[in-house]
């Protein structure tokens, strides 16, 4: 059986080796499909396929909160985190978890004592984190479970390996110094293994932890009020199950728990309960999971369609290379060999072809995968996720490559091992039997094929038509000419009169850099969300079934709205009479005004906070501005002056007369001059803010743009090589027409009413496919149907116009057939 194998491998070498323009086309066309195949899979795997490096991650459970009765018109963030009261009573309370631990979203510190001033990002842990997640330190130690008795006692800090590497070189030496954050110095006691970036698997790589008995001296403002109410969830809880427990009986238990607390602090807890799921289904994000798992099952459908097509071009391909070897095969019949022996021999070749086109994948793979990865996330840095081609990328391009061949190559195979012997020999081995017998097949597979480019295409324009329509959506101000940088007084220990005075200083230190016609502070930046809270209308606060609206909040300066040229619709502007110690005002958008008074007219009315004795009277209704992120549904927020509520952590928001890129150094000098201390991040154009907040959509434009344009060519390749084999076929026939009077118009007509047929056929069935394929990726797109006629006729013209190319070529070789040459063969 070896020796047979040995034997059928060089003779399919051999092959392959005489027929070079045949093995370049085959092996091309198989890169190109399995190389995007593999490209995106090695996306799909690191993303989703890679467990977190924990130790086992089957084991461990992200905990969240979902509130029943509080109105939340951000469908994205149905589950959210915990507030400090209600973990504890969490960890204390069940006995389904060995332990229970909590983790914050990263906070910026300012990181002193550097020749300029930086900013870290880190997270507050329970002081058993680490040791619930096994995680062991790479370097040093991490904190001591018990840890978190004392408030302010463990000023310690473990680095990850990535910020270790990029910040402090690897140097094992800094282990056991001192770094100063927020002015308050920390031990460095250990470095996280690499590839450890928390419970999160598309979080920064450039963290560290800091113990939760330290928060005092990490939240400022807002955030150090609130971290003891049971409102206010800011933490992330993961536990490791006890065995036996497994998902099902932690949720059931947990449930209870929370039901407990319900009973107990019914004021803050009414209508809450816990969800569970497993860590590896969390780490991509609870609330955004679903939206990652349809991009990328569109992506792995589309290189799926691409692959389709070279597969085909793969089948027409070899029944064109096996009609050419009609007498080879039948002289190895007529001596003997058998139909499995033949079969054999082809399915060699043919499984040869796609290891080979698999192997060259691999480097177009490698050059895919860089590609894709330029157009990440812009909150992804290198070396976030690990894009190595490992042992299960090798086996998934192995697999697809034996696949390819096998099965694509078995139809072929069998048809050309079962030709009549003596009708072969007895035509001379002219290709005429076996040439017309498979027509019918050929047809079927350019109709296929075409049908596949289609979808594709559908796919490709319908997200072009997205991205076009993101880029011009209105964010609900005016982003030319606009800069912003964020800053954290609280890091420097500024009490509320020193900020507020910063503010107003900073302000006024903008306006006199040449270009700058006006500038504010707001608590949130753009696109930055912003600290969301629960509010009552006067009169509902003390009703216990009422449990309120949450809304977002921006603390701004006055002539903030006009800075970013929100539009003022009704009522006043802040002005610098509006502070302490006078009524608290604040100004909505249009779409608070509906949610909390819908039909009436919100000027006058007001409303209270949570925990808030005083009420909050509304003074103007502005214009509805995106806060998070484009094609969110319209979110209700509550502008108030940052006088009635400071907040330290703000953003300084400058207009300009003209491109604002030129002036950001300018800018940040003059303001960086009342504090040399301050660090200034994300200093940047607002536009180029948008343009990050575009990446899904550009990347999706890009990349299916990209694959449509491959399925094209590949089925363009198709088509022409199909009429060309059918021309070459057909000679003695078109040549006898030529020589009873037929004109060259005719014979041309004649070869693209062929192709063309099979083309328009196969149109018709692509759009029959891409209607409910499409469908099924509706949430993705924006500003466009899945069903958008203007693409689908589009795409059409565009794959007829390809198909007409490819069939005038050939076609037009036909024309040019010398009638006495193609009689005198025949």
């Amino acid at each position: 059986m070896a020796g047979n194998f040995q034997q059928d491998l060089r003779g399919g070498l051999r092959m392959l080796k005489k027929s070079p323009g045949f093995t370049f086309v085959a092996v091309l066309s198989l890169a190109l499909g399995i190389g995007a195949n593999t490209a995106i899979f090695t996306i799909i795997n690191a993303v989703f396929l890679h467990p977190l490096p924990v130790e086992e991650p089957s084991r461990l459970a992200e905990m969240f909160t979902r509130d029943t009765l509080t109105f939340n018109a951000n469908a994205n963030f149905q589950l959210t985190g915990t507030s400090l009261p209600n973990y504890e009573d969490y960890r204390d309370q069940n006995n389904v978890f060995s332990g229970l631990a909590t983790v914050t979203f990263p906070i910026p510190l300012n990181w002193g004592g550097q020749a300029e001033p930086q900013q870290l990002n880190a997270s507050l842990v329970s002081g058993n984190f680490f040791d619930v997640l096994g995680v062991k330190p790479y370097r040093g130690r991490t904190f001591i479970a018990d840890g978190d008795k004392k408030i302010g006692g463990n000023p310690e800090v473990v680095l990850s390996y990535s910020l270790w590497a990029r910040r402090f070189g690897s140097d094992e030496k800094f282990i056991g110094q001192t770094i100063l954050l927020n002015g308050t110095p920390y031990t460095v006691v250990g470095i996280a293994p690499p590839g450890f970036k928390g419970i999160v698997s598309l979080g920064r790589p450039d963290l560290l932890w800091i113990p939760i008995t330290m928060r005092d001296y990490v939240l400022t403002g807002q955030l150090k009020d609130l971290e003891s109410n049971r409102r206010f969830r800011w933490l992330s809880i993961v536990g490791r199950l006890k065995p036996p427990v497994d998902l099902v009986q932690a949720r059931a238990a947990m449930k209870t728990v929370a039901a407990g607390l319900e009973k107990e602090y019914p004021r803050d807890n009414k209508g809450r309960t816990v969800e569970l799921f497993s860590l590896n289904e969390s780490a991509l994000g609870i609330n955004q999971r679903k939206q990652f798992s349809l991009a990328g099952g569109v992506l792995m459908s589309v290189v799926g369609l691409v692959l389709l097509i070279a597969c085909v071009n793969l089948a027409n391909l070899l029944l064109a290379q096996a009609a050419k070897r009609e007498k080879e095969l039948s002289i190895r019949a007529a001596m003997g060999a058998g139909r499995f022996r033949l079969v054999r021999q082809l399915l060699t070749e043919s499984t040869v072809l796609s290891l080979l086109g698999g192997l060259a994948g691999l480097f177009v793979a490698y050059w895919g995968r860089n590609v894709l990865w330029s157009f990440r996330p812009p909150f992804l840095l290198d070396g976030s996720i690990d894009l190595s081609f490992d042992a299960r990328v090798l086996g998934f391009t192995l697999l697809i490559s034996l696949f390819t061949g096998l099965i694509f190559g078995i139809i072929p195979a069998i048809k050309a091992s079962g030709t009549d012997i003596n009708e072969i020999l007895k035509t001379g081995g002219r290709g005429g039997a076996l040439g017309w017998t498979h027509n019918r097949l050929r047809g079927l597979l350019v109709i296929s094929e075409i049908a596949l480019a289609l979808v594709a295409l559908v796919g490709s324009g319908l997200f072009l038509r997205s991205m076009q329509n993101a880029q011009q959506f209105n964010p609900g101000f005016e982003s030319q000419n606009l800069l912003q940088m964020n800053f954290d007084l609280g890091a420097l220990r500024y009490d509320a009169d020193h900020g507020q005075q910063f503010f107003r200083d900073a302000i006024e230190r903008a306006k006199t850099v040449p270009g700058v016609v006006s500038a504010s502070v707001s608590s949130n930046g753009v696109f930055g969300g912003g600290l969301a809270g629960t509010i009552f209308r006067e009169g509902e606060q003390t009703d216990p079934n009422n449990r309120g609206t949450l809304v977002n909040f921006d603390d701004v300066t006055p002539g903030h709205f006009a800075t970013m040229r929100i539009p003022l619709i009704s009522g006043r502007d802040f002005t610098n009479f509006d502070r302490e110690n006078t009524t608290r005002v604040a100004i909505i958008n249009e779409a608070m005004a509906k949610a909390i008074w819908p039909g009436q007219e919100p000027l006058g009315k007001r409303f209270a906070i949570v925990k808030e004795p005083e009420l909050l009277q509304v003074i103007g209704v502005v214009g509805t501005a995106v806060i998070g992120q484009i094609g969110e549904d319209p979110q209700p927020i509550a502008y108030v002056p940052m006088r009635q509520q400071y907040s330290p952590f703000a953003t300084l928001v400058v207009r300009t007369n003209s491109n604002p890129e030129p002036l950001i150094g300018a800018v940040r000098t003059q303001v960086q001059q009342i504090d040399k201390n301050l660090a200034f991040t994300n200093a940047q154009t607002v536009q180029q803010i948008l343009g990050q907040g575009l990446w899904a959509a550009r990347m999706g434009a890009a990349l299916l743009g990209l694959f449509g344009a491959l399925a094209l060519i590949l089925a363009s390749i198709g088509i022409y090589g199909v009429l060309s084999y059918s021309v070459a076929q057909r000679t003695s026939e078109i040549g006898l027409r030529m020589a009873l009077g037929a004109q060259p118009r005719q014979v041309l007509g004649l070869v693209l009413k062929q192709g063309m047929l099979l083309a328009m056929i196969g149109a018709a069935v692509g759009i029959v496919v891409a209607l409910p394929v499409a469908c099924m990726a509706a949430g993705l797109l924006y500003g466009v149907s899945a069903t958008d006629p203007l693409t689908y006729l589009g795409i059409t013209v565009l794959l007829m116009a390809v198909a007409l190319l490819a069939c005038y070529l050939p076609a037009r070789r036909a024309t040019r057939i010398d009638p006495l040459i193609a009689l005198r063969v025949e």
